[in-house]
């Protein structure tokens, strides 16, 4: 019910997380980041309501939103003169049902005039998992026409290593779970998992991101 109001109220908002080069500290992207201005609560961060939000009849409506809102943000950062950074926009698996990913990718780009290749839709492991068919098909179509994929919080879901070569990804995101342990004291160990990750990764021709 309060996630039906909250978007009836426009009490959702979209953060921008910086996404930087390793090698020259260069901002070369951003990541678009649901925010809950509750009432009450005041700004809530998806962990305290991105499980619920999933399963709820808005899901569709506020992905679209996100969206736009993202596509657009990063048509006026260009149009204004700032670096070219590709926008990142994590996905709810109901987007990708009837083929309405397609249709809303479409109408967000051509209105708010982005490039596809300044686009980047991210997806979970957990939502790959038995959507292959219908989910690979759009996302295929979607990267020949130069949108970016990646797989987010990367190394924490189910889907085996064969995903990586069937979904037509252009880059892993590391899970915050793995880089927490790597510190100035890190063992061999503790940096073993991100380490693999990386090399597996470019030898797929894939970008990483921490």
């Amino acid at each position: 019910i309060e996630l039906r109001r909250a978007c009836a109220n426009k009490e959702f908002v979209i953060y921008f997380q910086p996404q930087l080069r390793i090698s020259d500290g260069t901002v070369v992207g951003a990541e678009a980041l649901l925010r809950w201005r509750h009432p009450q609560r005041g700004i809530l961060a998806p962990g305290a309501f991105i499980e619920a939000l999933a399963e709820s009849p808005i899901a569709l409506e506020l992905g679209r939103w996100i969206l736009q809102t993202a596509c657009s943000a990063a048509a006026k950062w260009r149009a204004m003169g700032l670096p070219t950074v590709r926008v990142g926009v994590n996905l709810f698996s109901v987007q990708f049902h009837d083929e309405t990913l397609l249709k809303d990718v479409e109408v967000a780009l051509r209105q708010s005039g982005l490039p596809p290749e300044a686009l980047e839709l991210e997806i979970t492991e957990n939502i790959a998992l038995g959507r292959d068919d219908t989910m690979i098909a759009q996302l295929s179509i979607l990267r020949s026409k130069g949108v970016h994929i990646a797989f987010d919080d990367f190394g924490t879901g189910y889907a085996s290593l064969s995903y990586l070569a069937r979904y037509p990804l252009t880059r892993i995101k590391v899970d915050q779970s793995f880089m927490r342990k790597i510190t100035g004291a890190s063992t061999a160990q503790d940096t073993a998992i991100v380490r693999s990750l990386i090399v597996m990764a470019h030898n797929l021709g894939l970008e990483v991101i921490a």
